[in-house]
């Protein structure tokens, strides 16, 4: 539980002076502004505040609750926990429009964002029938500028043959230059678990030490050839490669039980790591916007709130749904929107969520009242890749209702 540390105002500690003098004594009745007893209580007061802010920075390095800075730096070095985390790249989803058939590369195709941040997608993959897809990708860069805005990653470097069109519906997400008090003090207070041998918390604490990405460990049950199956998520979103997967089971290896490690002459583990599994969440939805307001100042604090209600870094797995309800009332409830017809608001009904994943914001789509899309001031979302009935199209499609 946290400390509850509320330091006293200098008025505060003076009345409390000056009421314990009164009553502990006969002798005195009233003291006057500017009297001598006002003037040692005003000292007195003083010298009590400054107690309590060395005592509030002594704790600091006990509790992490109550430290912030670069007392939570001094806190992670007495507890021996690893320093305060680099910085990080964002990750989103964008939708890639081609001819059928085209085919993608990670190692050749780049997606770039209108500022100049480079994306790579995660996997190779080939655009189906539909003439569309969904690929996730990652930032190359690092740091808190590759958190790009929705409708800014609209072009790919070099295009393929088959090419036509790329967007980011949904904004790009957790890069940062270094790690929050938030997570660095989750992480100082669950440093200890290091220690608790043989179970998930340990090797959670021993894959952040190995891998700085990795943020939680899921247990998935055994496969089929009995070994015990790890879902890995990372702070940023993105798919741990092969290599790096096969990096963090050698040099954990020294720290499995015997079920889990290696045995000698054989070429397996009983551990096996997999990245967590994501459910993608796609909006689509009509509205009456307020004129005096900007579109895109409006769809960027949609997908904020939506994002934050999605955070996959605070979900619940046990849930196991998403309210479609809330996300109404997010839409509704944004500076700037008037109007949100029910029965245009897509999905319709709360969505399912695997046990075991994580929600992520992958499409959004801002229609008018008469379902036309409503574009960006920079013109990079194009209604020419969209069906003209984009909503019912959408429902089939995407969301397939």
């Amino acid at each position: 539980m946290a400390l509850d540390i509320k330091p006293s105002t200098s008025v505060e500690r003076r009345l409390l002076f000056l009421e314990t003098l009164i009553n502990t004594t006969d002798k005195v009745t009233k003291v006057a502004d500017n009297s001598v007893l006002s003037g040692i209580a005003t000292g007195i007061s003083k010298i009590v505040g400054k107690s309590e802010k060395d005592i509030v920075l002594a704790l600091s390095q006990l509790f992490p609750d109550t430290a912030f800075g670069s007392q939570l730096d001094q806190v992670a070095l007495n507890f021996g926990v690893a320093p305060r985390m680099g910085s990080l790249g964002a990750t989103t989803y964008v939708r890639v429009m081609a001819n059928p058939g085209t085919n993608y590369k990670a190692a050749m195709h780049f997606p770039m964002s209108t500022t100049g941040i480079r994306f790579e997608f995660e996997e190779d993959f080939v655009v189906g029938a539909a003439g569309f897809t969904y690929a996730k990708v990652r930032s190359i860069e690092k740091g808190a500028a590759t958190n790009v805005d929705a409708l800014s990653i609209s072009r790919v470097v070099p295009a393929p043959s088959g090419h036509l069109n790329v967007i980011n519906e949904s904004r790009a997400e957790f890069g940062r230059d270094t790690e929050p008090d938030e997570f660095f003090r989750i992480r100082i207070k669950n440093g200890a678990n290091i220690l608790a041998r043989g179970t998930l918390a340990m090797l959670e604490q021993l894959f952040i030490a190995i891998n700085r990405k990795v943020l939680r460990v899921f247990h998935y049950g055994n496969s089929n050839s009995g070994k015990v199956v790890l879902g890995i998520v990372t702070q940023d979103g993105s798919l741990l490669t092969s290599t790096e997967m096969d990096d963090l089971l050698r040099k954990s290896a020294m720290y499995f039980s015997l079920t889990e490690y290696k045995p000698f002459g054989t070429e397996y583990y009983g551990i096996e790591l997999r990245n967590a599994n994501y459910a993608p969440v796609d909006i689509c939805f009509r509205v009456e916007l307020d004129n005096a307001f900007n579109p895109d100042e409006i769809r960027k604090n949609i997908q904020i709130v939506i994002s934050k209600y999605l955070d996959f870094r605070y979900f619940d797995p046990s849930a196991m749904r998403v309210e479609w309800d809330n996300l109404l009332q997010i839409v509704k409830n944004t500076p700037g929107v008037k109007y949100v017809p029910d029965q245009y608001f897509y999905p319709r009904t709360d969505l399912s969520i695997d046990q075991f994943a994580l929600p992520r914001l992958r499409g959004f789509l801002m229609l008018d009242l008469e379902g036309k899309i409503i574009t960006n001031f920079s013109g990079t979302l194009s209604p020419l890749y969209y069906p003209n009935v984009i909503d019912h199209a959408y429902m089939s499609t995407i969301l397939d209702l």
